[in-house]
């Protein structure tokens, strides 16, 4: 049986192994073209798998009976106490341009719920973090989401499906949210949309399929900086349709996905 650890001492070594991921992949930017695996767009470089065993590092060093489930490997069963989720480059197309929209997401599940997680932005220097009973912070100053009303005065940001041509689902509640939203972003990394979502500097997020760990630590972010997460849809065992907003906008954005997507009404 797990002992008892605390949520502040999971948030702890969720930072230090993001921490670890992220710088890992600034100090090698030289390397940023160095790819391992490449598909219609999208690609895996070979610092994509280099972070995650950097993070891993800390996080075994801690933790080490532990299960780790991340973008470049892993597996887990729903009775696991203990769950870290790894994303260690989101926005690895940006980072491979020379963007500095990316970032290295840690969370950690204790028995089905996301109760720590850190998201650091090594080019920007912002690190976000929050626990299932504190406030969100970013560089441990409190952050919250924007008062926006209406979603006619609000920036809300999405992604495009990696199959769009296949599925042009996505394309089409792009479009509708666009008409609705004072505007529409597609920023590349959706750990960052999150972030911005959480510090008030967008005012929601959508995404029609999005995997566990793009969002586990972000989402939490959001709700503990005062907003509203959800899973509109659950696609395969890590994949969902998944909003996200300052609580204020959700009804009207969840509406257009729900009309475009499908999903819970």
């Amino acid at each position: 049986m797990s002992s008892i650890v605390s949520n502040s001492d999971l948030l702890q070594c969720a930072v230090s192994a993001a921490r670890a991921a992220g710088n890992h992949a600034l100090e090698n930017s030289s390397r940023r073209r160095e790819v391992s695996e490449k598909s219609q767009h999208d690609v895996k470089l070979a610092l994509d798998r280099e972070c995650q065993q950097k993070a891993e590092q800390v996080i075994q060093s801690a933790f080490r009976e532990h299960k780790i489930l991340g973008e470049e490997w892993g597996f887990y069963h729903e009775g696991d106490e203990h769950l870290w989720i790894i994303d260690p480059i989101d926005g690895t197309v940006n980072f491979m341009h020379g963007l500095p929209f990316w970032c290295s997401s840690i969370a950690v599940r204790h028995r089905g719920e996301i109760v720590a997680g850190a998201v650091y932005l090594p080019a920007m220097k912002e690190c976000y973090t929050a626990t299932a009973d504190s406030p969100a912070f970013c560089n441990d100053e409190p952050i919250h989401v924007s008062d926006v009303e209406q979603l006619e005065d609000a920036l809300v940001l999405g992604g495009l499906s990696k199959h769009l041509g296949k599925d042009n689902s996505t394309l089409d509640t792009f479009i509708a949210m666009s008409q609705r939203a004072q505007k529409s972003r597609l920023m590349g990394a959706a750990a960052v949309d999150l972030c911005n979502v959480a510090c008030g500097r967008a005012d929601g997020y959508f995404e029609s399929m999005i995997h566990l760990w793009d969002i586990a630590a972000g989402g939490l972010i959001v709700q503990r900086a005062g907003g509203k997460a959800e899973v509109l849809e659950q696609i395969g065992d890590v994949s969902f349709r998944y909003l996200c907003s300052n609580g204020r906008v959700h009804g009207e954005m969840k509406e257009i996905l729900v009309s475009t997507l499908g999903g819970e009404g």
